[in-house]
């Protein structure tokens, strides 16, 4: 069984950020001029980004949010490898957070919110605790 979680950013971000996130956590990538695909070689995540032309509303269930979303990124692993993944996608959170400060949501499925910045804060939930 696999696992997709999804990465929601308002409208205005570009991949920039992306890129200097994930080359600050050592990702592996290739990019084309509005996406990029790669994986996290320790948990072997695959993912990708996207920029959202024209913007969407958000589709994370639970968020209100007055912006559009203007990129779309998302992260795919095996269930079992849930703990290393996790890991890595924080990291990827953190250093996207640091880097730009659009607002986001990160969630699974577009259903659990695992990580937001809907204002100056970032927030990371995580998944529920069974």
């Amino acid at each position: 069984m696999s696992i997709s979680l999804f990465l929601e950013v308002e409208a205005g971000a570009d991949l920039d950020a992306v890129l200097h996130a994930l080359d600050s956590i050592r990702a592996e990538y290739s990019n084309g001029i509005d996406d990029l695909h790669g994986y996290f070689p320790a948990s072997n995540t695959g993912f990708g980004f996207g920029i959202v032309d024209p913007p969407e509303a958000v589709v994370a269930e639970g968020v209100e949010a007055e912006w559009m979303v203007g990129l779309l990124g998302s992260f795919h692993f095996r269930a079992s490898g849930f703990e290393s993944a996790w890991e890595e996608i924080c990291r990827f959170i953190r250093c996207y957070a640091a880097t730009c400060g659009f607002r986001f949501v990160l969630s699974f499925q577009f259903e659990s919110i695992y990580a937001a910045r809907l204002g100056q804060d970032l927030v990371c939930p995580g998944p529920a605790a069974p």
